[in-house]
Order: structure tokens, then C-alpha cells, then sequence
């Protein structure tokens, strides 16, 4: 690769340009509406999820005991490390982006496309595989009130060939962007664009077509949908299309619903604790306090997702920090009160499993309060609805970002006239979830979340200590403490839980990438507004 080549795919775009670029982009504009209470409540609507509804009593049973209280400390301080990196960072950059305008800043652009590319994949698998945990806890509460889902509409398809969907969805969306690319032309172009537009018409109808074809194969292996994962993608998708205010009204309804239930579960249980429970306080030793933290450490992903509302804060210089570290103190205080409820009010052998009988259910049932299990489900149920609107959320905004760059199709940066939210960007990836939660079994493709969460970290980290060394006076409305430790060990901490994932899910993250680099390197690099 000739040095040339080297400096073109490893320019920088300047913080002073980002920022300048997002004030002059012609058109509607996000509307900046969000103060830092909206910021918390979208936190933690990201990190309270499943986990302390199922996660905690698992790793209580299966690797800590009673210790898991330390391993939830442990894990929020290699969180902390990291958020701490994303505080400095969007009080910098307040736009849209997240890590990908962060490493677009500090480490070029291929880089850039590289996380961007990452995080639509992070976001589109990890909400998928969340739309199925919905639809699993929602037909829960159906069953519980005498309403049965018929079997072909319950579950995702257990003999459907995957590389078809796949086939079938890269296609299309292959089609979108040829047709997107003929959008707006002028009718008064020269003959050579006039046959130029008709060409990439033309191969938008051959790739649309073949995906048809792969579609229509695809359909005839269809023997069931999980309808109740597609309703819910659609139905967060509507609301997002609406407005960031709306969707920061929902967001704050369903934070309050699952935050009731477990102050609820901790005044309740708090008085049912035992001490006897506490011994042995590490039944597995420090080692299973470790491994605990590393399990556990997955509840607190998606605090990340939070700094793509910088760009529709009023204040995202003071307002973005305050979200991110917030929401993350008070998660960790509820993990932490949960834990020791959870192991203080029953012994710790008993918290195992993940059905029905999930932990915190199982303790309320245990100290006689059958009656209360089903706010379990319902706690749950908003838990999860929250993370999806933050996991759809960020990823129309990555993509926002990503299209006023020119990285990608300009179609996906349009923001609606009528509602000021990026329309085309939230519709398409809407659909490519919905598809994939109603029709693909998730399984172990969820790692593919944790493990692109993660490299995100590890490139924010970097670019904290790249920003510092390059722009050192730059203002910052939060610098990360501790500076040059505190961002070092949250990328060494990120990059060592990295290397604890399996092989396969990281051959299937190198496959990912190989294909966002070709993707670069045959329409990215030359669209590049930066090269322009």
C-alpha cells in the first residue's frame, strides 16, 4: 500500500470541522430538545434490561455466591473507566456518531468506517436478539391471562436457510442504494448522467429482483414467525419516525415502570434477608468474584448508545456526561441492593435457571409473596422495550452520520421535514431487525453484540489519549479523571474480555469486517465527503 493511499484512508476529520459540518448541513435538522434528565432516564433505559431481572441470581448460582455483590462492583468500575473516555469525548464532539465520529476525530477514517460499520452490526443483532427475549416474557404474561399464541406464530423458524435471509436482505438493500443513487437527479443533466442514472436504475431493478427470488425460495422453507417480535420492532419504529421528543416520553414511561418494580422487589425483600445466607460469602472463591464480574459485566453494555443524543441535547457538553455517569451510578447501586437482597433472602443454590422461575421471581415466591411474581414479568418486559428503543435509536443516528459523511447512500442522512428524525435510516434498519428477530433464531450470533461493544470501547479509549497528545487546550466540558491511567485500563480491561469471547463469534466478527472493508473500499472511500 503506497504512503499516499495510507494518508488518504487515514485522514482525520478536525473537531473544529465536525463541528462546523453539522452546523452548516442544508436541510431540516435534528431538533435540539433533550436536557440531561432525558439523557439519564435514555442510560438507564440501556443498561437495566434482562439482567437484573435473570442475570444476577445466574451468576450468583453458577460462578460467585454471595460475592456477585463484589463482582457488580468490579464490573462497574471497568465500566466507569470506559464511560469516563465517552464523557470527555461528546463534551468534545457534541454530534450524533457515538464512537464512530469519535474515531473519524482521533484515528482517520477507516477506522471510522471500521466502528461505524461494527456498530450497525452490534445494534442490529443486539436488538433483534432483544425483540426475541420480548416476545418470549410477553407471551409469558399472555399465558398467564388464558390467550395462547397458535405455534407458527410464537417462534422464529427453526429450519429456515439462514444464507438465504441474508442473501435475500443484502440484495435489496443493495438495490436500495443503486436506486438511492438516482434520487434527485436533474432532469437538465448531460446526456452521460441521464445514461448513467438509467444504468444504476436498471442494476437496482437486477438486485431487487434476485433478492425477490431468494425471498420468494426463502418463503416456501417459512413454516412459522415470532409475530410478537416483528409487532414490537414496527411498533418502537412508528414512535421513533414521530420524534426524539416522543420517543423520550416513552422511554421515560417505561424507565419508571421497571425502576418501580425493583425499588419494589428491594423494600420488600430487604426485610426477608437472612445473614445465614451470607455464609460462605464467596462460596467459589476470589476467582468466581472475577469470572462473576466478567458475566455480569454485559449488563452494564449499552451506557454507549446514550452519546448518539448529543446532537438533540440543548447543552451535549454538559448534559451527555451528566447522563452517561448518572445513569451508570444509579444502576450500580440497584445491581449492587439487588444482589444482596437476591443472595441475602435465599441461598444462593437456588437462584439458578432462566425460565418462568427467573431469580427474582423465585424470591418472592420463596418469602411468600406468590402474588408478586407477575410484576417480575412486567418489570422485565419494560426493561427490555427500553433497551430496544435505545439499540434502534442509536443505530438511525450511527447511520445518520455515516450518510452525511458519504460513506454511504446520502438517503439514509435525510431528516423529515415534518418530524426533524431521519426517516429512511430508521425505516430500513426497522425493517432488517424486524426480519431478523421474527425470522433467523438468534442463538450465539447475540455474542456479536458484546464483542463489537467492546471494540467500540477500546477504539473510545485510545482516542481520549490520541486528543489529549494532539489537541491538548482544546475546551472540554468533562475530562476523564485520572488521565493517562483511566483510559488505558478501560481499553486494556475491554480488549481482555474480548479474548474471553469464543472463537467462532470472533470469525464471525473478522467476516463482518472483511466485507465492510471491501464495502469501503469499492464505494466509501471515493463518496468520502472529507475527500471532496
Amino acid at each position: 500500500m503506497t504512503p499516499s493511499l495510507w494518508r488518504e484512508i487515514l485522514r482525520r476529520k478536525s473537531v473544529d470541522a465536525i463541528k462546523a459540518q453539522s452546523d452548516e448541513d442544508t436541510g431540516p435538522r435534528l431538533h435540539r430538545v433533550l436536557d440531561s434528565r432525558d439523557v439519564f432516564n435514555h442510560g438507564v433505559a440501556a443498561i437495566i434490561g434482562t439482567g437484573i431481572f435473570v442475570l444476577t441470581g445466574v451468576a450468583a448460582a453458577n460462578t460467585a455466591g454471595p460475592g456477585i455483590i463484589l463482582s457488580f462492583v468490579l464490573a462497574a468500575l471497568a465500566c466507569a473507566f470506559v464511560s469516563f473516555a465517552y464523557a470527555e469525548q461528546a463534551s468534545m464532539i457534541p454530534v450524533s456518531g457515538s464512537a464512530y465520529t469519535y474515531a473519524y476525530a482521533t484515528l482517520g477514517e477507516l477506522f471510522a468506517w471500521i466502528i461505524g460499520w461494527d456498530l450497525l452490526l452490534e445494534y442490529a443483532v443486539g436488538a433483534s436478539a432483544v425483540a426475541s427475549g420480548w416476545s418470549a416474557y410477553m407471551q409469558i404474561v399472555l399465558k398467564g391471562l388464558g390467550l395462547h399464541l397458535p405455534a407458527y406464530l410464537s417462534v422464529a423458524p427453526a429450519s429456515l436457510p439462514v444464507g438465504h435471509v441474508v442473501a435475500t436482505v443484502a440484495l435489496l438493500l443493495a438495490g436500495i442504494f443503486c436506486f438511492a443513487r438516482t434520487v434527485g437527479s436533474r432532469s437538465d443533466a448531460t446526456s452521460g448522467s441521464r445514461a448513467s442514472v438509467w444504468l444504476y436504475r436498471m442494476l437496482a431493478l437486477a438486485l431487487m429482483g434476485f433478492g425477490a427470488a431468494f425471498g420468494l425460495d426463502t418463503y416456501k422453507h417459512l413454516t412459522s414467525v415470532d409475530l410478537p417480535a416483528v409487532l414490537i420492532v414496527a411498533f418502537i419504529n412508528f414512535w421513533l419516525i414521530k420524534g426524539v421528543k416522543h420517543t423520550a416520553k416513552m422511554t421515560s414511561v417505561f424507565v419508571v415502570i421497571k425502576l418501580a418494580v425493583v425499588l419494589f422487589f428491594i423494600a420488600v425483600g430487604a426485610f426477608h434477608i437472612d445473614t445465614a445466607n451470607y455464609s460462605p460469602f464467596l462460596p467459589f472463591g476470589w476467582s468466581g468474584v472475577l469470572t462473576g464480574a466478567g458475566v455480569v459485566f454485559f449488563a452494564f453494555i449499552g451506557f454507549d448508545a446514550v452519546t448518539t443524543l448529543s446532537e438533540e441535547c440543548k447543552d451535549p457538553q454538559k448534559d451527555v456526561p451528566k447522563g452517561v455517569i448518572g445513569s451508570l451510578v444509579v444502576c450500580t447501586i440497584l445491581y449492587v441492593l439487588v444482589a444482596a437482597v437476591m443472595t441475602g433472602a435465599i441461598s444462593y443454590s437456588m437462584l439458578g435457571g432462566t425460565s418462568e422461575g427467573a431469580p427474582m421471581a423465585k424470591v418472592l415466591d420463596h418469602i411468600g409473596l406468590t402474588w408478586a411474581t407477575p410484576l417480575v414479568s412486567v418489570g422485565a418486559i419494560a426493561g427490555i422495550t427500553s433497551v430496544l428503543i435505545v439499540l434502534l435509536y442509536g443505530q438511525s443516528r450511527i447511520m445518520m452520520r455515516m450518510a452525511k459523511d458519504g460513506l454511504v447512500s446520502p438517503v439514509f442522512g435525510k431528516v423529515s421535514e415534518r418530524f426533524r428524525t431521519p426517516v429512511w435510516s430508521i425505516v430500513v434498519w426497522g425493517l432488517i431487525v424486524a426480519l431478523s428477530a421474527g425470522l433467523v433464531p438468534i442463538g450465539e450470533l447475540a455474542e456479536l453484540t458484546s464483542i463489537g461493544t467492546l471494540f467500540a470501547f477500546v477504539i473510545v479509549c485510545i482516542g481520549v489519549i490520541v486528543l489529549r497528545r494532539t489537541e491538548p487546550d482544546r475546551p472540554r466540558g468533562f475530562r476523564c479523571p485520572g488521565y493517562p491511567y483511566v483510559p488505558v485500563l478501560g481499553a486494556l480491561l475491554s480488549l481482555i474480555l474480548m479474548l474471553s469471547l469464543p472463537g467462532i463469534t470472533w470469525l464471525r466478527f473478522g467476516i463482518w469486517m472483511a466485507i465492510g472493508i471491501v464495502v469501503y473500499a469499492l464505494y466509501s472511500r471515493q463518496h468520502s465527503r472529507l475527500r471532496k
